[in-house]
């Protein structure tokens, strides 16, 4: 009798938690369920999305006024319903305060732990966009899960080739099998012209950028692909297999040795897979954004390796102005000294947001977002073993976290190496950015350029005026790098 009654007492607590729910005011019905395909079990995180335009589809950025939700689930397997109520999570605006209307929405399950963002492979998505009915005394409205992410496949071909390589010194540090990635773009004489060696230009993309960019005509020109002399390109991955946002292929305490594994293991396997030249001459590097940051780095900390570095509106290469911040002498991130919120996002003169705002989207969307790849590649993990935070959720600055930071404040690296640097550089170092800069990088850059230019060492800024963080690679910038590429090939022969 007395498993009887434990069994009907189980039934029913399972069958409560799967029935609609009421509180403040609101009977809850706004359930997901798995797709028969979809068996499970599934544990993650599920993201509820929904935006107040029914005519479009999702995509682009998700502003906060759109509301959006979250639940933890566990063991998740077909034939149960996940519901929605008043104590979901919030983006920011709570269930108990969406205004009545109807609302199109989407969800995630956030299965993927080891790679960042909502699309990360195995996560599961609704394919369907279904409508969210919401009154004054119910909420009302059900998805499901029908797809899972899959591996984006490498569209090789003659010209473009994928590179998989397992890193031991990665894999040493993260205990776990880690591979670098790059896609290679082979110029047409590299199949007539057998045995020549050609030079070598490796690109690190900004943030969404992977080496499948090697496969893209419009972007591989944009790194000078196909202008002036034939070079291999190779296209890096900055963001394969790690859980805290891109690690740029810089060396991090919390997301492991990737400069060092690139410069040690994946350089050396290119050249002696894909005749380039083993002259580090001949060995050039470019970066974009976050991409620029790394590829500054790079050429820093490898100066003997790198033949030249052209670097366009890099992330802060002086944590003085860290995208309006000074990490060391200000108190609050969000709050500047007159009181008003810090903006992000300067388009046409106008801040299309603020830092605030995009900490409270980071957080809700889970491991991955840009703050947090920050304090991964530039601090150390906290008592929990996560990246040290920063600023806290009122933005109030941590001085122990930023004081951590400083070895990768490069206007600093340059000040305590100058002498360094000065004997080991066998190439110049240009760093471009935009006058316009949406995210203010161009006051990184400035800041940079007035405390190491009294050094005299071959690394050289400009601020192009007008120029806004997207459409700073000009056809004319990426001609006058490519000219400046070539005077560096010239001198070698």
């Amino acid at each position: 009798m007395k498993m009887i009654v434990s069994l009907l007492l189980l039934m029913t607590l399972n069958a409560s938690a799967q029935q609609p729910t009421s509180g403040k005011g609101r009977v809850y019905d706004l359930s997901v369920a798995l797709d028969s395909s979809l068996k499970g079990p599934y544990t993650g995180v599920l993201r509820l999305y929904t935006q107040k335009d029914t005519t479009r589809g999702f995509g682009g950025e998700h502003s906060l006024d759109e509301p959006a939700f979250s639940i933890n689930v566990k063991d998740w397997k077909y034939g149960e319903r996940k519901f929605f109520d008043h104590t979901a999570r919030a983006q920011y605006l709570k269930m108990t305060d969406v205004k009545p209307g109807y609302y199109k929405m989407i969800a995630i399950l956030d299965t993927n732990t080891f790679e960042r963002g909502n699309g990360a492979p195995g996560n599961l998505y609704t394919r369907k966009e279904m409508i969210l009915q919401v009154s004054d005394i119910s909420v009302k409205g059900s998805l499901v899960l029908s797809n899972i992410f899959q591996e984006r496949p490498f569209p090789v071909s003659d010209s473009t080739k994928e590179v998989v390589l397992l890193s031991r010194k990665l894999s040493a540090f993260r205990k776990r099998d880690i591979y670098l990635k790059a896609g290679i773009f082979l110029p047409p004489s590299y199949f007539t012209d057998t045995r020549r060696e050609f030079p070598v230009v490796y690109i690190i993309p900004g943030w969404g950028g992977t080496h499948h960019q090697a496969a893209v005509a419009r972007i591989r020109k944009l790194y000078g692909a196909g202008v002036g002399a034939e070079k291999i390109f190779v296209f890096l991955n900055p963001e394969n297999q790690t859980p805290y946002g891109l690690h740029a292929y810089v060396d991090s305490r919390v997301n492991g040795p990737w400069g060092t594994a690139l410069t040690e293991e994946l350089m050396p396997y290119i050249q002696s897979t894909f005749r380039v030249s083993r002259d580090p001459r001949l060995t050039f590097i470019q970066g974009q954004s976050s991409g620029g940051y790394g590829a500054l780095w790079l050429a820093l900390h490898f100066p003997e390796k790198i033949g030249g570095a052209w670097i366009t509106a890099p992330d802060p290469i002086d944590f003085s102005n860290f995208t309006g911040i000074d990490i060391y002498q200000d108190k609050n991130a969000f709050i500047d000294q007159n009181g008003k919120d810090r903006g992000i996002n300067l388009t046409e003169g106008k801040f299309l947001s603020t830092i605030r705002e995009g900490r409270i989207k980071e957080t809700f969307d889970g491991d991955g977002g840009q703050q947090q790849s920050f304090e991964a590649e530039f601090g150390l993990l906290d008592k929990h073993g996560r990246p040290a935070r920063l600023y806290d959720d009122n933005g109030k600055i941590d001085s122990r976290v930023a004081a951590s930071w400083k070895p990768y404040d490069l206007s600093l690296y340059v000040q305590e190496h100058a002498g360094k640097l000065k004997k080991e550089m066998i190439g110049p170092v240009r760093i471009y950015a935009g006058s316009a800069d949406n995210f203010l990088l161009n006051h990184a850059v400035e800041a940079f350029d007035r405390k190491i230019n009294k050094f005299g060492l071959p690394i050289h800024t400009r601020v192009i005026d007008g120029g806004t963080h997207f459409n700073l690679r000009s056809e004319a910038l990426i001609k006058e790098i490519d000219q400046e590429m070539q005077a560096l090939i010239d001198r070698t022969k």
